[in-house]
């Protein structure tokens, strides 16, 4: 069965560092995974005798790669290391997936950094320990990870979910090294989620809280790094009709967040419901800050049609520390369609969407978005497939708190389209491909001051030809490219070839081979002409259960001073030589 006892020394060593309340807490969710315990190993024991003992699934697998170049400063380090492993071990029938992943990146460059997750899962029952994550609102707690312990469960109509545990590691500031880091404090967290429902239907309410610890890290510049307290209540819920052509979804969260755990608490709390009931979960300092967040969607399924209108509004200062990416201060409206017609051939996408910020009209200026989509994929014969892509992008700056003049008001427009058609033909011998690719994308800035600077146009486009020998398994392709990019009188052109060549060998075709060389010539108004020359390679073999691959690219750009201005300011202009290549190896069970 699950280790429970590593549970409770879990809990044990996060209890240390909490406040008496906390404690209590933490308490009562070690009482309620024991209780887990119990009713995992009680349920349907009868069944457990005609499972088989153990069943083990999964992937092993570790990566090295290797960056050199001549130039100054590198963009990565020249050696990087990687293992990781997906496990599925099944005991009795009771599922128990452990990931993991080390690898080199930690604390500093130097210190290996190590991940390790488990979730034993038996019918409705999950259990999480280790570093993991769990889904529970994009209000509230979402795409964040936890090193600790979590259960989610799911019995009929019962929609449970909880977890305790570290959401940030400590991180010392450090500016001595010549390898800055950013600090950052070690912070705990939990969550619960209780509903009722099931896929089609159900309403979930929601609970968040975080802190940081503020003595964890050494930071010196304590003014800019602040410590943070958060707590967040949410609701979200789910109804589908007339037979699942409609779903209605929404998501509401109310969230409480001190942005400086050294400011004072208020001797009285503001008047407001909200305020009232945060006061019982986390102290009210002058920081705090009550702030609100939700969105809804309607989507429309039918035979040839799928259609979803939605809304979004994230309120000025809004933060959930469960969400860590969220922005706040918008309000979006955006609409979508797919139409699929001709039994599949002919296929039509289309999205709008209008966003602004400036809620509280508190800003000196407010930003409005539209953003337009449009995509049709045709296939007009069993040899000639048809691609066309559009989207538009109108950015808008309106005055707010003061009046913008024309010289620094901001009017743009962006246009881009494609077009890429691709005829094949094809028998048991051979097989002939020619596509196309043609980009376009304009900018129109209707600014008058910055105009010059800023209105562009770019043209992409290329050529490609594969022949496919079958039988044999390669394939043998030439690649032509041309690009021009124009601003005010400046011009930027570069054109171009790819050779390229694929092979699998062996008589189970388990031996893959995959070479290309390029080169491009660049030329600009500015400058002279620059040429880059490019390599890459690669080799993959396949033997039953194992894979090893391994490639390498080089990119070679001759010596060149663009002109006189850029040779007198660097002295000293080399040719650059990059090389990256690596290998890696995967073994499936």
């Amino acid at each position: 069965m699950v280790p429970f006892k590593f549970i409770l020394t879990e809990l044990a060593v996060f209890n240390q560092n909490l406040t008496r309340p906390n404690r209590m807490k933490t308490a009562v969710l070690s009482c309620f995974l024991c209780l887990v315990s119990g009713m995992a190993g009680a349920q349907e024991l009868e069944g457990i005798g005609k499972q088989k003992p153990f069943v083990l699934h999964g992937s092993i697998g570790a990566s090295t790669t290797y960056f050199t170049s001549n130039e100054i400063v590198a963009s990565r380090p020249p050696w990087s290391w990687n293992l990781y492993g997906n496990l599925n071990p099944t005991i009795y029938g009771i599922s128990m997936p452990v990931s993991f992943v080390i690898n080199q990146y930690g604390k500093s460059y130097t210190q290996p950094f190590g991940q390790f997750g488990i979730s034993p899962t038996y019918k409705w029952a999950r259990l999480h320990l280790g570093y993991r994550t769990i889904q529970m609102s994009p209000m509230v707690f979402e795409g964040q990870s936890f090193r600790g312990v979590g259960v989610e469960l799911n019995p009929k109509l019962l929609r449970f979910a909880a977890f305790y545990g570290k959401l940030n590691r400590r991180v010392n500031e450090d500016t001595t090294s010549g390898q800055f880091s950013q600090p950052q404090f070690s912070r705990l967290g939990y969550g619960v989620k209780l509903g009722v429902g099931n896929q089609k239907h159900y309403i979930d309410l929601l609970y968040f809280h975080a802190k940081d610890d503020s003595t964890s890290a050494e930071v010196i510049s304590k003014d800019r790094y602040l410590s943070l307290e958060n707590s967040v209540i949410g609701l979200s819920f789910k109804t589908t009709l007339l037979q699942d052509k409609i779903t209605w979804t929404g998501d509401l969260a109310t969230s409480a967040n001190t942005e400086d755990l050294a400011s004072p608490e208020l001797d009285s709390i503001p008047n407001g419901i909200a305020e009232k009931i945060f006061s019982k979960l986390m102290p009210f300092r002058t920081s705090t800050r009550i702030t609100y967040s939700g969105q809804t969607a309607v989507s429309v399924a039918l035979k040839n049609y799928t259609g979803t209108l939605g809304y979004r509004r994230i309120a000025p200062g809004y933060k959930s520390l469960g969400t860590p990416y969220m922005i706040n201060d918008i309000e979006l409206v955006n609409w979508m369609n797919n139409l699929n017609l001709s039994q599949g051939k002919l296929n039509i996408n289309t999205s709008i969407s209008n966003q602004h910020n400036n809620l509280k009209k508190d800003l000196a200026s407010q930003m409005n978005t539209f953003v337009g989509n449009l995509n049709v994929n045709a296939i007009l014969t069993d040899k000639f497939n048809l691609n066309f892509n559009y989207s538009g992008y109108l950015l808008n700056q309106d005055d707010g708190t003061i009046k913008l003049t024309d010289s620094v008001r901001l009017a743009q427009q962006i246009h881009q389209f494609s077009l890429a058609p691709s005829y094949t033909i094809y028998n048991t011998l051979y097989s002939h491909t020619i596509s196309t690719n043609i980009n376009y994308m304009l900018l129109n800035d209707d600014n008058v001051v910055t105009s010059p600077f800023t209105s562009s146009n770019n043209l992409s486009t290329s050529l490609n030809y594969t022949l496919g020998l079958v039988s044999k398994g390669m394939n043998f392709s030439v690649t032509g490219l041309y690009n021009q990019f124009k601003q005010d009188t400046n011009r930027y052109t570069s054109y171009g070839a790819n050779l390229g060549t694929s092979a699998q060998f062996l008589k189970q075709k388990n031996l893959g081979v995959q070479a290309t060389v390029g080169y491009i010539l660049n030329e600009s108004s500015l400058g002279d002409a620059q040429s880059n020359i490019t390599f890459s390679g690669s080799v993959n073999y396949r033997f039953k259960k194992h894979s090893l691959n391994a490639y390498g690219n080089y990119v070679y750009t001759p010596y060149n001073p663009i002109n006189d201005v850029v040779a007198r300011a660097l002295r000293q202009v080399v040719a650059s030589k990059n090389f990256f290549g690596g290998i890696s190896y995967n073994y499936s069970f």
